[in-house]
């Protein structure tokens, strides 16, 4: 029945708990007319069965509707959901976004705006409360801002995604997070590679049909595992930290970011890097956005650091749910705006 939406699963289970209650009651009202201990012992284990199993139905049904929200790293099945529900328009270049002619890009000055699922917008339900289509609308006539991002990318994504796009721009905005030096890891030795099957134990063989299928079941399961286990961010944190002071991985993500600016230098493009800190943790990142910032400096660059702008605010308060450390509406409308003040005094 995998071809079947879970609703309609759910639609064949209820109709299958009527009929057993129909044929039950059948048995009992027509062919069992004897009073018996046996008979009224059944009769009371099928209405208490037959209950919990409407009970679990309904609360089911209702996990599959309304608990429907992302998470950090995309592992429950809410996530899923969520991005089957709200993650459009895909463009034909395959990156969340509105399709562009080569009239519209020609007719217009262009912003790239690259990064990860940052700029993608994972957690914002409307791609039109992202950073890239907010400063379009700021920058207004005469502007054209596309998006270059997808979930999961690192800086040499990022660069392939600039030099593939069929148009060269007059401004790359370049989103930078600390994971962005990711795919340099893997130039270490296999013990200190980061592996994503690192951040969390397996489900239990005996829990994983349920946990796998269920969405109730799925929601339960992995509240209980964070509350129980190292949280996924926080090994994920301590992988990333690591990374910045290996010499050897920052030398070689060092050059995965000169990539970059040497391509905006070579066609005289205006490039603006943007770094955000940790959302949860903002200030165990800023040593590593100071350094980042550095090398930005040093190659000619002025970056924005928007560690200062978060001070003082809660991860609440940036965050677009407790489970998802991606940034909210707020703080795309305000990096938005930064942006935009930054292009216009340019």
């Amino acid at each position: 029945m995998s071809f079947l939406s879970p609703l309609a699963i759910y639609g064949l289970i209820f109709l299958s708990l009527i009929l057993s209650i129909f044929t039950l009651s059948l048995i009992f009202i027509k062919y069992w007319k004897k009073p018996s201990k046996l008979k009224n012992s059944l009769i009371n284990a099928s209405l208490s069965f037959f209950t919990v199993a409407f009970v679990l139905l309904f609360l089911e049904i209702g996990a599959y509707l309304f608990i429907v929200r992302s998470d950090s790293f995309s592992f429950t099945l809410a996530n899923k959901r969520w991005f089957n529900t709200y993650w459009q328009p895909i463009n034909t270049l395959g990156y969340r976004d509105d399709n562009y002619s080569l009239e519209q890009l020609k007719n217009n000055k262009v912003v790239f705006v690259v990064g990860d699922s940052f700029i993608a917008g994972q957690g914002i339900k409307d791609y039109k409360n992202r950073i890239s289509n907010l400063l379009e609308e700021k920058l207004g006539k005469g502007w054209l801002v596309a998006n270059i991002a997808q979930v999961g990318w690192s800086t040499p994504d990022e660069y392939q995604g600039i030099i593939k796009y069929p148009y060269k721009p007059n401004i790359i905005v370049l989103s930078y997070f600390i994971d962005d030096i990711r795919q340099a890891s893997s130039q270490l030795n296999e013990d200190s590679q980061f592996r994503w099957q690192q951040l969390l134990q397996p489900v239990p063989s005996y829990l994983q049909g349920i946990v796998n299928q269920s969405y109730l079941a799925n929601y339960f399961y992995w509240q209980w595992y964070r509350s129980h286990n190292n949280q996924p961010e926080s090994i994920y944190w301590e992988k990333m930290q690591g990374y910045y002071t290996n010499p050897v991985t920052w030398g070689i993500h060092q050059q995965e970011l000169k990539s970059i600016i040497d391509y905006a230098k070579a066609h005289q493009i205006t490039l603006i890097p943007i770094l955000f800190p940790n959302l949860v943790s903002l200030e165990k990142s800023k040593p590593i956005l100071d350094k980042v910032a550095v090398f930005f400096q040093e190659q000619g660059t002025t970056p924005i650091n928007l560690t200062t702008l978060f001070a003082g605010k809660t991860p609440a308060e940036l965050v677009v749910n407790q489970v998802d450390a991606h940034p909210n509406e707020w703080v795309n409308q305000q990096v938005s705006e930064i942006v935009f003040k930054v292009i216009k005094a340019q």
